[in-house]
């Protein structure tokens, strides 16, 4: 394994838990932050969510929340047969190559995709090129768990130090586990260059109002992290900080399966990214850990 690993194995082993000002909260907000599982199903086997048409502006511009079904795939990305342009695959394969090369991990790759809003008709100008990686995880190593927190954070780290863009959208890349549930209702196979699951215009119905209550509730809990960064209360602002991470995801993830892409909660999920919360959480995250560990120098003493 790289020494990346190896340190991340260090890093785990040495923090202690923190104390959580959620404990202090109503039940409530307890069981909010706390509450829920998800199940482990194999990819692209859930039905399709029902929809209908919304409507309303496209995701987080004029205000609106609620994306809108366009009548056409973005013709930069995708050609006139609606196959994956041959430039732009060859540069997300390129992409892949050189992100996955360079963690030096012992398996496999057994695809690389396209999916979400830019392989889909729900595409936003601040859509983002979701690039998937798919391996088994359990070919890195026993522990489901651990491997999977640690590319979590590999992705992060990448996405977050590089900006790539391809006609205008940002690439994220992400490596999925080959049995990871994955609810998409675009999925294109750049290896296999076909479509997985091919979309098809939808229409869909669900509360702005609910959206912008849910968005108004995380941003709230992220002011107050914030706040206990800017007081110095570093343990509890990593602590709650990944908590909150972990929530996030867990709610994004939940609200797929049982909605899909248009649930409220993986909208919600999406505008918070689209507003750089979520990316604000993340650097509250890595600033409070690193404060946590780091020595003040006095001079004179």
């Amino acid at each position: 394994m790289t020494k990346e690993w190896t340190e991340y194995l260090d890093i785990l082993s040495e923090i202690e838990p923190y104390q959580k000002y959620a404990i202090a909260q109503s039940d409530e907000f307890k069981d909010e932050m706390f509450g829920g599982k998800q199940s482990n199903t194999a990819p692209y086997t859930k039905p399709r969510p029902p929809t209908g048409k919304s409507g309303l502006g496209p995701l987080e511009e004029d205000g609106e929340v609620i994306p809108k079904i366009k009548d056409d795939l973005n013709r930069d990305i995708w050609d006139e047969d609606n196959q994956l342009k041959a430039e732009i695959s060859n540069k997300l394969l390129a992409i892949a190559e050189d992100f996955y090369l360079g963690l030096n991990l012992d398996a496999p790759i057994l695809d690389v995709t396209f999916t979400g809003s830019m392989a889909n008709y729900n595409w936003t100008e601040k859509s983002d090129i979701d690039l998937h990686i798919v391996i088994d995880y359990l070919a890195l190593n026993e522990d489901y768990e651990l491997v999977k927190r640690y590319l979590s954070q590999v992705k992060a780290n990448w996405n977050r130090s590089h900006e790539i863009m391809i006609k205008d959208h940002e690439v994220e890349v992400y490596i999925q586990d080959a049995n990871e549930p994955h609810y998409s209702t675009g999925v294109y196979s750049i290896l296999g260059d076909k479509w997985i699951i091919e979309p098809v215009p939808a229409e869909f119905e669900v509360s702005e109002d609910d959206v912008r209550k849910k968005i108004d509730y995380f941003e709230t809990i992220i002011e107050f992290i914030a706040k206990l960064e800017k007081d110095n209360k570093y343990e509890e602002a990593y602590g709650d900080s990944d908590r909150l991470s972990d929530k996030l995801r867990k709610y994004r993830q939940a609200g797929l399966e049982q909605g899909g892409e248009f649930s409220v909660e993986n909208l919600v999920f999406k505008n918070l990214r689209n507003s750089d919360e979520i990316g604000r959480l993340y650097d509250i995250k890595r600033n409070s850990y690193d404060a946590m560990m780091s020595i003040e120098e006095h001079v004179g003493r």
